[in-house]
């Protein structure tokens, strides 16, 4: 086999691994088999922890988790094999080696570890591997960009998010010490320690408010009211910070799929391959077919008024211009 044939393989194997863009169908029917199968594998997980459908449907759940094992390590090979695609600039060892250690890589890794594991460590809790496997769920992110997004949106803002978390630090130690010496006469037992009192300052401060720990004096409730709304003005910051971060986001990938639209414009017609390559992005940029068609119109409407301003703009010859 040629190098080039090779290369067009591993290049179209790349794509079906990837999140189907576009109108590539072959991609899609692989994504959408590969999170039925992650979802399969955690509803059997969870169903084998009941004990009776353990006992009465053991072999079927062990053999259906070497299937899973078997498919998830072909994905996992098949990934790491594709990967100098992702990274055409960097030799193939280190594109493999940048993979392994990435995100998704060590969650691809985790699925299949499990597994491995019952084999070298027989004794190993079978409670840590049903927790471990429990995490195939997070493969599922190779198809939504739903943590990749919160990543983004807390990176983006982090100079905000670290000032809301010294708020939030200080508040927790000025109550808790403030409750330590209000509540550690009355309940002992409670508020034995500042340490001890600041688990009453995280539940507080969080709107959780288990109710095992509570002020029974008079100062100690004042307090409480105090933390309380303090724990709700933090919550309302955090949220608004990752609200406003999400908003932005959204922005921009409007901004971007607009531009790329008005490049597409700009002979006149959009050609096939400016159409994937839009519906491509549409994909990447999880936008509704509805708010990209919006978009679409919106930025054809604009091609449209300064084609109309350019043609109504005359400019003058040079000798007409000048004065007699």
């Amino acid at each position: 086999m040629s190098k080039t044939k090779l290369q067009r393989i591993q290049f179209r194997v790349f794509e079906l691994m990837e999140p189907g863009l576009g109108n590539d169908r072959a991609s899609r029917a692989v994504d959408i088999f590969l999170i039925f199968v992650i979802l399969t594998a955690l509803v059997a997980t969870v169903m084998e922890s009941v004990e009776p459908l353990a006992v009465a449907y053991g072999s079927y759940f062990h053999r259906f988790e070497q299937f899973c094992v078997a498919l998830f390590s072909l994905e996992y090979l098949l990934r790491l094999w594709t990967s100098p695609v992702k990274l055409p600039g960097a030799s193939p060892a280190r594109s493999r080696l940048r993979y392994i250690l990435s995100f998704y890589g060590l969650i691809d890794l985790v699925a299949i570890l499990p597994f491995y594991f019952s084999f070298l460590v027989p004794g190993l809790d079978l409670r840590i591997l049903r927790l471990v496997r429990v995490l195939r769920i997070l493969k599922i992110s190779h198809y939504n960009s739903a943590l990749q997004d919160l990543w983004s949106a807390i990176y983006d803002e982090r100079k905000s998010f670290i000032s809301a978390i010294y708020i939030f630090s200080i508040a927790l130690f000025l109550c808790s010490t403030l409750a330590y010496f209000a509540e550690s006469s009355a309940q002992p037992d409670k508020f034995s320690s500042i340490p001890q009192a600041m688990w009453w300052g995280i539940i507080t401060l969080t709107t959780v408010g288990y109710g095992d720990v509570s002020p029974v004096t008079l100062l100690g409730k004042i307090i409480g009211v105090a933390t309380a709304l303090l724990g709700v003005c933090t919550v309302a910051l955090l949220t608004g910070i990752v609200a406003n971060s999400f908003s932005s986001q959204m922005a921009r990938k409007r901004a971007i799929f607009e531009a790329a639209i008005l490049r597409a414009l700009e002979d006149g017609t959009v050609s096939s391959e400016e159409k994937d390559v839009i519906n491509r992005m549409r994909d990447e940029f999880n936008l509704t077919r509805e708010h990209a068609d919006a978009i679409f119109a919106k930025a054809l409407q604009e091609h449209r008024s300064r084609q109309l301003e350019h043609d109504h703009t005359v400019v003058p010859h040079p000798d007409e211009s000048s004065t007699p």
